[in-house]
């Protein structure tokens, strides 16, 4: 079995940054993910709209993965670390495809975190031709447009608030309005000009032609009604990429991994960095401020600790 000194679990931004500083110090390092860039690599496109601008940073990450490869290090694509085991201080990882396994001095996991989905009719068909599942990344695309925002909790609350700065109007779905009272933004969102509250309706589905034309929701009562809109956003909760360290590290109350402000968990020689931890905002710069910065913090526990 191949051992190296840092086993990356996850080849987005953070995971990038990560792998960028450790082959530079000269560390045998392996990168485990299914695609690297990660959300970035990810097209949206809108009507009337020939270029839409990439996600801020998607540039900086795009030359940080060349120079990853530029270095040689060794990359496990198309898969995925279904478990982490901590032998004795050095560290095991099994690899879903294969069944294969690796081990490493430390782990850094920066696997990100996904969007709940609605599942309904047309989300996926749609997604990246009108439906996003980040309004802090597409949000400057849509001024002058309507635009619709689905859920119930605090980023949709943000969403609709980032939203109508932009937007001609922001039509917010809500299922259950009482879960946003009392939640930071609520009244903003609530008297805001631009933004029209239905709550006791669902969306049942997401049509279009090319592009997003409509959403179509039904209400507590049965009446099914569409609201014309370009955009929508789907900003229900985000569901930490954890399972490889459940029970290995502790995570917040939302299940993301707890660090500190050395992007180390709980667990000596395991450390996160990205959106899979508990720091704030899912922005692609934060993640790459964070990788980096979680992997000086491996790089100083191998040294400090005479692994590498």
């Amino acid at each position: 079995m191949v051992q190296y000194d840092v086993a990356i679990v996850g080849g987005g931004p953070a995971g990038l940054a990560a792998a960028a500083y450790l082959v530079r110090a000269g560390r045998s390092t392996v990168i485990v993910g299914k695609t690297l860039g990660g959300k970035v690599t990810y097209p949206f496109s809108l009507r009337d709209l020939s270029e839409v601008d990439g996600v801020w940073g998607a540039e900086l990450t795009y030359q940080l993965e060349e120079f990853v490869r530029s270095h040689d290090p060794a990359l496990i694509e198309d898969n995925v670390a279904t478990t982490v085991r901590n032998d004795d201080g050095s560290f095991t990882l099994t690899l879903e495809g294969d069944g294969g396994a690796l081990t490493a001095n430390a782990v850094l996991i920066a696997t990100g975190a996904r969007s709940k989905r609605t599942f309904v009719e047309g989300e996926l068909d749609y997604w990246g031709r009108g439906v996003s599942f980040s309004s802090i990344s597409h949000a400057q695309h849509f001024v002058g447009r309507d635009v619709a925002v689905i859920g119930d909790g605090p980023r949709a609350l943000v969403a609709g608030l980032e939203l109508a700065s932009v937007a001609r109007r922001v039509n917010l779905v809500t299922p259950r309005l009482g879960d946003l009272s009392g939640l930071p933004g609520a009244e903003q969102v609530l008297r805001h000009p631009a933004v029209s509250i239905f709550s006791n309706w669902e969306v049942q589905s997401i049509v279009g032609d090319d592009f997003v034309t409509a959403i179509q929701l039904v209400g507590i009562n049965g009446e099914v009604r569409q609201l014309p809109v370009e955009g929508v956003f789907v900003q229900l909760e985000l569901l930490p990429n954890n399972d490889m360290v459940r029970g290995l590290v502790d995570f917040d109350e939302r299940g993301h991994i707890a660090i500190n402000q050395r992007c180390e968990t709980s667990m000596p020689g395991i450390f996160a960095a990205g959106d899979v931890t508990n720091i704030h905002a899912e922005l692609v710069p934060i993640a790459l401020g964070e990788g980096a910065k979680a992997a000086v913090s491996a790089w100083e526990y191998l040294v400090m600790t005479e692994r590498a």
